[in-house]
């Protein structure tokens, strides 16, 4: 019974190349379609105007900021040269007061922080004619929020979302709104870039290597980013286009989490029950069958089918396994780092396990169904992230490239135990030895804070 149920679960969640195939071939298409839709109507394929990438060897001292829902986080990175960096930070939580007051009480926050960083914590990393004033400072923000971009350093504030509702903010110039806080605090720092963590993935790699072609993040959510020639940008103004030479490249942050639909995504009943118990269902639907905020609750759905089947844990529901979301991705973490210690230490396991309540503790057999039920959920996911890679290999034509290099960051990739070798292995099942042999999957830098800094120092001028 347990080898017939293991059967029918393989069958659904490990992807051949021929099941792999129908999804790179809706990737490429949906990269076509993004390309020619408006990022208003359709919020893929988002031009960056970024147009350059850092060689390694710049020099100097730049500021960048990334706000998302929780943190406030204001570096300030020293480019060394050589491909060589060093970061200074300041974390702030912006509180329910600031969140929900005044644009301009909220901006003058991060001026007031940004000041502390210059004038305190990094001031030993500015010249004297910076930390005074009289020398600009370039800043790069990755504003992790809806932002309407018209260019590297302009773009409308949207709603935000993520528990911000600040006054007199929509449908402002963001850059603006820093500049003014600026202003009013008296400090010279210019905004020079608007960027998206994606694309600052993809520039803080290429300080380290250059060859760089692709940005990946990898962690509680997926999102990918690549150089795209401006004339295939087809949703760019005509005249805006124009003003770009032939051949030059922009980076496309893809937004490649909202990609596929059920016309060819390998749906499971697992995939289609999580979907619809969340607040937004039909919506991201390949993140939730791959990224870290969901594989835990997959493996519980499984989980309640092998119990009822009373293959597991005696039949019986632990007492709090039966709650959406009890079971995060990072049990699964726990369970597969101890398997591949050979053995699975059994108090281990029941400690991983120690907040649900058990009629009868959990016997070795169980905590080894329970992991392969893990490995499972967790192979699919790194074949559905080669999907990304593979498609943005693909869309820029690089077979013919001696090395294929990707820079790829996110807690998913970089802490899952095998993740780094089952997604070489998925990229080994699509291309083959040869072509596998030469894709490089790079660990990459804090596209936020580093790639802010770069970006900012890029589009200076």
């Amino acid at each position: 019974m347990t080898d017939a149920l293991f059967q029918n679960l393989e069958q659904e969640f490990l992807l051949s190349k021929e099941k792999l195939a129908p999804i790179i071939h809706g990737f490429v298409n949906e990269f076509q379609h993004g390309l020619k839709t408006p990022s208003r109507g359709l919020a893929t394929m988002i031009p960056s105007f970024v147009t350059k990438l850092p060689n390694g060897n710049e020099t100097g001292s730049f500021l960048s900021l990334d706000l998302g829902g929780t943190n406030l986080r204001i570096s300030a990175v020293e480019l060394l040269g050589n491909g060589q960096v060093h970061v200074l930070e300041l974390k702030r939580s912006p509180s329910q007061e600031l969140k929900t007051g005044s644009g301009a009480a909220f901006f003058d926050w991060i001026a007031d922080a940004v000041h502390e960083l210059i004038t305190v914590k990094a001031k030993h990393l500015f010249t004297k004619t910076q930390i005074q004033g009289e020398d600009t400072l370039s800043l790069g923000v990755c504003w992790s929020f809806p932002v309407d971009q018209s260019g590297v350093d302009k773009g409308l504030i949207l709603r935000m979302g993520k528990g911000f509702t600040l006054q007199d903010t929509e449908g402002h110039d963001l850059a603006d709104m820093f500049h003014q806080a600026f202003h009013r605090k008296s400090l010279n720092v210019k905004v020079t870039a608007i960027l998206n963590d994606t694309v600052g993935t993809l520039v803080a790699h290429a300080y380290s290597n250059p060859k760089v072609r692709i940005g990946l993040i990898y962690a509680t959510g997926i999102n990918g980013a690549y150089p795209e020639k401006v004339e295939a940008i087809e949703k760019l103004d005509p005249d805006l286009r124009a003003n770009y030479l032939p051949g030059t490249e922009m980076l496309v942050n893809t937004e490649i989490d909202i990609f596929g639909n059920e016309s060819y995504l390998p749906l499971t009943k697992y995939d289609l029950i999580l979907d619809a118990s969340h607040t937004q269902p039909k919506f991201q639907i390949y993140e939730k069958m791959m990224s870290g905020a969901y594989l835990g609750e997959l493996v519980r759905l499984i989980v309640l089918d092998f119990i009822k089947a009373d293959l597991l844990f005696n039949g019986i529901i632990p007492e709090g396994l039966e709650e959406t979301w009890s079971f995060p991705t990072a049990y699964m973490s726990a369970l597969e780092t101890e398997a591949a210690k050979h053995t699975l230490n059994h108090e281990k396991g029941i400690e991983i396990l120690s907040n649900f309540h058990f009629l009868h503790m959990p016997t070795t057999q169980d905590m080894a169904i329970l992991t392969r039920i893990c490995r499972i959920v967790a192979t699919r996911s790194a074949y559905l992230a080669s999907v990304a890679i593979i498609s943005m290999i693909q869309q820029q034509h690089l077979l013919d490239q001696p090395e294929i290099v990707v820079g790829i960051t996110g807690s998913t990739y970089e802490f899952y135990p095998h993740m780094a070798d089952r997604l070489q292995g998925a990229l080994r099942e699509w291309f083959g030895d040869d072509i596998t042999n030469k894709i490089k999957l790079e660990i990459a830098r804090d596209g936020g804070s580093i790639g802010g800094a770069l970006i900012a120092m890029l589009c200076r001028d």
